[in-house]
């Protein structure tokens, strides 16, 4: 199969996640106004999504003319693909499973599984990129989203922000 997949594309897919898990928490931080450290995860989540989505324009900035256009080999291409097929990346499906939460469960399950489907297709798209400083710090920030949201499911650990010891 030919590719047509660049690294623009591919950055401007992460812009446009960033931008739907931004709105995804500010939902959800309205909707759990009322629990307090649920709403404050979701405020600081989007926050940070917000973040990361400027993070990902200037990635983008920075690609080399000649590899913003170029075509990612094919099995990179491919993979990316697969990891991009989550679907907590529909908007119009995540839009309606987002009105359908209403338990501080479901809340946390949706978080958890769009922070582990982002994180997975970052990881992926450093593979293709290869080495990336700026790729890396997002994506390790990702990571301790995932712990962050799981330590709520788990223990009721307070949110308090990235700059939290882990």
């Amino acid at each position: 199969m030919s590719s047509s997949l660049t690294p623009e594309r591919c950055v401007a897919f992460a812009i446009e996640t960033e931008e739907l898990g931004a709105r995804m928490y500010r939902d959800l931080a309205t909707r759990f106004a009322s629990d307090p450290e649920l709403c404050e995860l979701f405020q600081g989540l989007s926050a940070d999504e917000v973040e990361h989505e400027a993070r990902f324009r200037a990635l983008r900035d920075r690609l080399a003319p000649g590899e913003r256009g170029r075509s990612l080999p094919d099995d990179d291409a491919e993979y990316l693909r697969a990891m991009s097929m989550a679907e907590v990346f529909d908007t119009e499906a995540l839009a309606k499973r987002v009105d359908g939460i209403r338990t501080r469960d479901d809340a946390l399950e949706r978080a958890l599984h769009l922070e582990k489907a982002t994180l997975a297709y970052y990881q992926a798209l450093r593979e293709a990129l290869g080495p990336n400083e700026a790729l890396d710090t997002l994506i390790a920030v990702e990571r301790k989203h995932v712990v962050k949201v799981m330590q709520l499911m788990i223990t009721g650990a307070r949110f308090r922000g990235l700059a939290d010891a882990f």
